[in-house]
């Protein structure tokens, strides 16, 4: 009697488990309202806060990966786009490291106002249980930071 309600008991657990999987993948954390708060250029030695007209709006990412950008001078329409790359290489003693990374692309137009966004993050991560989100790019020497808060 006893190994049944144990055995129940993990099945459920298990179920459980696997089912609130789906909402930590990166593609269903995006979705939903950011708003861009703070962008840091930042170097070995020195950071500097970056300013954008880009802070002023809110971002909404969907899940059939369409993306918007509105702001008082108007709104944005793109998509959005998510991949893991293996950046691997091969050590010296011959075996291969796999550096798995995974890139957010965000591509917003209004042609008619000739705004354009197509931003390349080279890695992002999500922070407190999902509600910020910090995506990096890279540069020769320096990288630039970009925080976005969930709304």
């Amino acid at each position: 009697m006893q190994v049944k309600l144990y055995s129940i008991s993990f099945i459920v657990v298990s179920l459980l488990t696997l089912s609130s999987c789906k909402k930590w993948l990166p593609e269903n954390r995006i979705e939903g309202s950011w708003q861009l708060t703070e962008i840091q250029k930042r170097r070995p030695f020195s950071n500097e806060n970056v300013s954008s007209v880009y802070q002023q709006g809110t971002f909404t990412f969907f899940e059939d990966r369409t993306a918007r950008y509105t702001d008082a001078n108007g709104t944005m329409q793109g998509s959005w786009e998510m991949r893991s790359f293996d950046n691997g290489y091969t050590d010296s003693d011959g075996n291969w490291q796999s550096q798995t990374r995974n890139v957010l692309w965000v591509k917003l137009y209004d042609f008619s106002s000739n705004r354009v966004i197509d931003w390349y993050f080279d890695r992002f991560d999500f922070r407190d249980s999902g509600q910020r989100l910090f995506a990096f790019m890279d540069g020769s020497g320096y990288d630039y930071r970009y925080c976005f808060n969930k709304r």
